[in-house]
C-alpha cells in the first residue's frame, strides 16, 4: 500500500505534463507498474515503479537515464544508462533496505517487421551500494513485444528481481515469467 502511494504521488506531481509511457506488467504471484517521462529539451527520461509481490513484499525505485539512439536507419536501437534509487520492503523482519544500481536499458526494433521489438533492462548495487540491512540488489528483464497500436504494445518475457539482506536472506520479488502492456500517450 505505501508503494501505490508513493507510486500515486509522483503520477501526481506530473499530472501537467504528457506522460511518455506507463506500463504494467504481471505473472501469477507478483505486479508491477511504471511510469517513464522524458525531461524536457535534454536527453534525459526519469522512471518511477512499484512491484509487488504476494508473498515476498514491495520494491520502488526511481531512475534517471541519458536516453538516445545506438543506431540510425531502418533497425533503430534505443536505450539509456542511469541510476536507480531503489527501496525494498521483503515480508521477513529485517527485509528493507536501499540500493543505488547503475544499469541501463534498450529497445531493438527489427528490420521489415516494425511491429516487433525486444527490450531489456539491466541494474545491479553492490553491498558498497546498498544500505539499511540490504546488501545487494538486482532487477534484470527481456522482452519480446508485438507493437498493437501506435501508442501500446503487448509483451512477454522474462524477468528477475531481488535483494539481499545482511542478516535476513534474500527475498525474491519477480521471478521467471511475466506479460504486460505498455501504453504511450
Amino acid at each position: 500500500m505505501r508503494g501505490l502511494l508513493i507510486l500515486g504521488g509522483a503520477l501526481f506531481a506530473s499530472a501537467g505534463a504528457i506522460a511518455d509511457e506507463l506500463n504494467l506488467s504481471l505473472n501469477t504471484d507478483s505486479v508491477r507498474v511504471e511510469y517513464a517521462r522524458p525531461i524536457a529539451s535534454r536527453p534525459l527520461q526519469w522512471d518511477v515503479g512499484w512491484l509487488h509481490h504476494t508473498d515476498n513484499g514491495d520494491a520502488i525505485h526511481g531512475s534517471v537515464h541519458v536516453v538516445g539512439k545506438l543506431k540510425e536507419g531502418t533497425a533503430p536501437i534505443s536505450g539509456g544508462l542511469g541510476l536507480r534509487l531503489a527501496y525494498t520492503n521483503g515480508e521477513q523482519s529485517n527485509q528493507t533496505g536501499v540500493a543505488l544500481a547503475l544499469g541501463g536499458f534498450g529497445r531493438y526494433v527489427f528490420p521489415n517487421y516494425d511491429r516487433l521489438s525486444v527490450r531489456a533492462h539491466a541494474y545491479y548495487a553492490p553491498s558498497i551500494l546498498s544500505g539499511s540491512d540490504m546488501d545487494e540488489y538486482q532487477d534484470y528483464a527481456v522482452q519480446f513485444a508485438y507493437n498493437v497500436l501506435k501508442e501500446a504494445d503487448a509483451y512477454i518475457g522474462l524477468r528477475y528481481v531481488s535483494a539481499d539482506y545482511d542478516d535476513a536472506g534474500s527475498a525474491n520479488f519477480s521471478t521467471w515469467l511475466h506479460a504486460g502492456v505498455a501504453f504511450r500517450f
